[in-house]
């Protein structure tokens, strides 16, 4: 990891003079809690803080087919952000968020994001401390992304993703050329346990691509491409990884034995490509806007782990609340307990071929609502889910929504090993 330090001060010292940037492009975020802190800033003779926050309530309904009792739970989540906007272009952003549920009758807190960015004399620009990055151009999937603590969802997330935990560098060479690094220093107790990442980021035309790496001490580097276009009036974009072995954690099954593992396949590869166009309706531009995305990941499971029930050998025992509330080792189940239990299943990264599409109306029937369907299929499975559903936003920032899941394809697939039929939420929320 000296490396990569050495590589940071390197960078640093190697900004050309001339270098002038727009603060607001260079510290955007894809996370509305860091959008909040970019806007225009404050004269630099100036300082001022500023509080902002919203309040949302949301009911979620699970429907079985084959139960008359569907679970309903009902919580409330709050966001506060503070901005501080300080002299010589010095900015700090916290997004704290509460989460009270009825059922239970508890109170989660979290500091999603808290950063301080700065920069020296207007060329090299830092963020350090906890922060969402954008680090990726795909809308859901995006292999070069090996910094976020959490991936982006099919299904919009009711609050905030969590950050990562580092410092951002941004080095501009006028509007063609970019190099971004980010120092990774979540969960490191000692200096050889820092991560990191570099990009070179060029436009070339009417393209914008960037080249990338990622390392961190006993996992494998990964080399990254990603990039933009537009083809007539088609938005283009696309990313592309690649790693001597793969880093994700898989469950292998050794002569009736279930562990954990990580595959030995040379080159393991991932990628993603994303087209989106806008249409006109009426007399709006873009009012319909429709988005696919696929995406392919190399070392996925070929074969369906869900449907699997039969009883394996456990080598790597789960634990398991007893009888009288001591943790037990659970040694022997289903190849779905184990991959659940050992935290093997990341949604929408389960087997090889993914596609999604993505689409919106806005101004539905009334000025400020919008609708939306969505569809996502494991292409290997033929599982898949399907969202509909209406938002509403005034111009007092009061927002309201009702969203319906359907899950479809046969059963013990990816999106229909839990057997429900259909999730129905139900949002209203306030910003202030």
């Amino acid at each position: 990891m000296k490396n990569i330090l050495l590589s940071f001060l390197f960078l640093a010292c190697a900004a050309p003079s001339g270098a002038q940037v727009d603060e607001a492009e260079l510290f955007s975020s894809p996370d509305v809690a860091t959008q909040a802190a970019d806007t225009a800033p404050a004269p630099a003779d100036k300082r001022s803080v500023a509080f902002s926050g919203e309040v949302l309530l949301v009911e979620n309904d699970v429907i079985y087919s084959s139960s008359s009792k569907n679970p309903l739970t009902s919580y409330l989540v709050g966001n506060l952000f503070l901005d501080a906007r300080l002299k010589q272009g010095v900015k700090a952003f916290a997004n704290m968020e509460t989460t009270y549920r009825s059922d239970t009758r508890e109170t989660k807190s979290a500091l999603r994001e808290a950063f301080l960015d700065f920069n020296v004399k207007n060329k090299v620009y830092f963020r350090g401390g906890k922060q969402v990055l954008q680090w990726g151009r795909c809308y859901l999937w995006n292999p070069t992304d090996l910094i976020n603590i959490e991936k982006a969802t099919f299904v919009r997330r009711l609050g905030y993703r969590d950050g990562a935990y580092g410092l951002k560098m941004h080095i501009p060479f006028g509007a063609e050329y970019n190099i971004y690094g980010f120092l990774d220093t979540g969960n490191a107790a000692t200096d050889s346990d820092l991560g990191g990442a570099l990009k070179f980021e060029f436009l070339t035309g009417r393209t914008e691509m960037a080249f990338s790496g990622w390392a961190k001490r006993n996992r494998r580097p990964v080399l990254g491409y990603d990039f933009s276009t537009r083809l007539g009036d088609v938005d283009i974009a696309g990313e592309y990884s690649a790693a001597r072995r793969d880093n994700t954690r898989f469950l292998r099954d050794d002569s009736g034995t279930l562990d954990i593992v990580r595959k030995r396949a040379e080159w393991a590869q991932k990628a993603a490509i994303n087209f989106s166009k806008g249409f006109r309706l009426g007399n709006y531009n873009d009012r319909l806007t429709v988005t696919g995305e696929f995406f392919y990941n190399q070392t996925g499971y070929r074969q369906n782990v869900f449907r699997d029930h039969s009883v394996y050998n456990y080598g790597s025992p789960l634990a398991a609340l007893g009888p009288t509330g001591t943790i037990v080792p659970v040694t022997s189940g289903s190849k779905r307990d184990f991959l659940l239990g050992h935290g093997l299943y990341e949604p929408n990264y389960l087997s090889r071929y993914y596609g999604a599409i993505f689409t919106s109306v806005t101004r539905f029937i009334i000025e400020d609502m919008t609708l939306s369907a969505n569809y996502i299929r494991n292409l290997a499975d033929d599982s898949g889910m399907l969202t509909t559903g209406v938002a509403y936003k005034n111009m007092n920032d009061f927002s309201a929504g009702l969203l319906v899941n359907t899950f479809l394809g046969p059963g013990d697939r990816e999106y229909t090993f839990s057997k429900a039929k259909f999730g129905i939420q139900a949002t209203a929320g306030i910003a202030f």
